[in-house]
């Protein structure tokens, strides 16, 4: 069931990074016909774009991270200070993602609004989850150097 529940976290990773692969390329298209939609949106176009490729680019690194991650899971190493750096990267991943995409809520993209505090939250919540791994891998070292 262990290996069965890593495999599908795999394979969700896998097609999460190749659909915004799918996305980066795709996105030109998409951008064209939302900016001849949106009245104005084309003095912006410059900005627009550049903040989503690089939410792209933070999305990216967190999905590379989390497979890193599923790999000291499937190596049994839970209680790691390399999956404490791992889960920080991701936070500061999202976190970063929420700030970028909070200004395009501003270049009328009303869902933008949703997925900054979204993203924002999801950083917040993973540093803490971070935190409580870091501690409760210093109490195992203390336990690991008392026996």
């Amino acid at each position: 069931m262990k290996r069965f529940s890593l495999f599908l976290s795999y394979a969700f990773c896998v097609v999460g990074f190749l659909v915004v692969l799918g996305m980066c390329v795709a996105f030109p298209i998409v951008g064209i016909r939302f900016l001849a939609t949106v009245p104005g949106a084309e003095r912006f176009a410059f900005v627009i774009y550049l903040l989503t490729y690089l939410i792209f680019a933070l999305v990216l690194i967190a999905d590379v991270c989390l497979i890193c991650l599923l790999n000291g899971i499937y190596k049994n190493r839970f209680f790691h200070e390399k999956s404490v750096r791992l889960l920080l990267n991701i936070s500061w991943a999202a976190i970063f993602a929420g700030v970028l995409a909070f200004p395009l809520f501003f270049f009328f993209i009303r869902e933008a609004l949703f997925i900054a505090f979204v993203a924002l939250f999801m950083g917040v919540v993973l540093r803490v989850v971070a935190q409580v791994i870091r501690k409760a891998n210093e109490i195992k070292e203390e336990n690991d150097a008392t026996i």
